[in-house]
């Protein structure tokens, strides 16, 4: 049998993220493989795509329930990693902010969309695979499970959302050469919209227009590949437009979010010129009391007076990892 059009697009959609996930590699190279760094949630979706689409051309000539599902989970899945590197480019931008003005967001914000995301992950998964198929392996019906799970992607956009909105008034904060973090997220999100729109309106209405398996093909590519292919290009583009930053280590372990180690500050501004922070004789902002640094005061922060970790010449408290 040959391919169809559905087997068309997943060999464009194989040429597109092979080359992507590469570049994606090399990002994370670049800026780090940890959570917090978007990209490495960016290579995940690029890895999930080159899946699914194998898949997707091996069920033409073998269109069994258990490949149908394996499509159905693969699609739903992919939304995680795409909502993650929106969270990892959200939390560098927020780091920005909280570090040169009063903190808008702490942990518990940010692990609430965390949250979120990974328990409809989770959701994804089983109620992919307890979804069920036509008796001849052709369609596939999304259970309740997927439904709740597409209702959390939902509000996690909606938190993401308003965590860029509510960061725009203090922009003014953040160094102009990193200002093209608010500037990608907010030129992604309406893709990553319709990218959900069209996974909800697969597992609400039942209808065969909307169908993941074998629903009309233009609207799939126009609400859902091509939003995508979109989102990935945007997010690769802004990895090579940023500097490599100092390590800041994982999301819920940022300090100015209150993380591990009680109350300890944030420390100094990242250098993004040099790959450092500020020199050990140089005046900047930091938290407590520093015999080399100016001091600012901790109560301006919305965090305890004392506590603070050492400093290192990077620009970065000592962190847990």
């Amino acid at each position: 049998m040959g391919l169809d059009s559905r087997g068309i697009v997943s060999v464009v959609e194989l040429i597109v993220y092979i080359p992507a996930i590469i570049t994606a590699f090399v990002l994370c190279s670049r800026h780090g493989f940890h959570r917090s760094s978007g990209w490495i949630y960016t290579l995940i979706l690029c890895l999930v795509r080159i899946v699914g689409s194998i898949c997707e051309l091996v069920s033409i000539n073998n269109p069994s329930t258990g490949l149908l599902q394996a499509t159905l989970i693969i699609d739903s899945i992919g939304l995680s990693p795409l909502l993650f590197a929106t969270l990892g480019l959200l939390s560098r931008l927020t780091d920005w902010i909280n570090a040169r003005s009063t903190p808008i967001f702490n942990v518990r914000h940010f692990r609430l969309v965390q949250v979120l995301i990974t328990v409809g992950l989770i959701l994804s998964i089983v109620g992919g695979t307890s979804s069920s198929g036509s008796d001849d392996g052709g369609s596939i019906q999304p259970s309740t499970i997927s439904q709740v799970a597409i209702i959390l992607y939902i509000v996690a956009v909606a938190a993401c959302t308003g965590i860029l909105l509510l960061s725009f008034p203090s922009l003014s904060a953040v160094p102009d050469e990193e200002r093209a973090l608010a500037a990608a997220v907010a030129l992604a999100l309406p893709f990553i919209m319709v990218r959900l729109a069209y996974s909800a309106l697969a597992v609400f209405l039942h209808n065969s227009t909307f169908s993941i398996v074998d629903g009309n093909v233009v609207v799939w590519v126009c609400m859902a590949v091509l939003e995508e292919f979109v989102v990935v290009a945007i997010y690769l583009l802004l990895g090579f437009r940023l500097n490599r930053l100092d390590a800041q280590g994982e999301i819920l372990g940022r300090e100015w979010k209150g993380g591990r180690g009680g109350g300890r500050g944030r420390g100094n501004i990242p250098d993004i010129r040099g790959g450092g922070g500020y020199s050990l004789n140089q005046s900047a902002p930091a938290y407590g009391n520093d015999h080399n640094r100016g001091s600012v005061p901790a109560a301006n922060y919305g965090v305890p007076a004392a506590g603070y970790a050492p400093v290192h010449q990077s620009g970065y408290p000592r962190e847990e990892v």
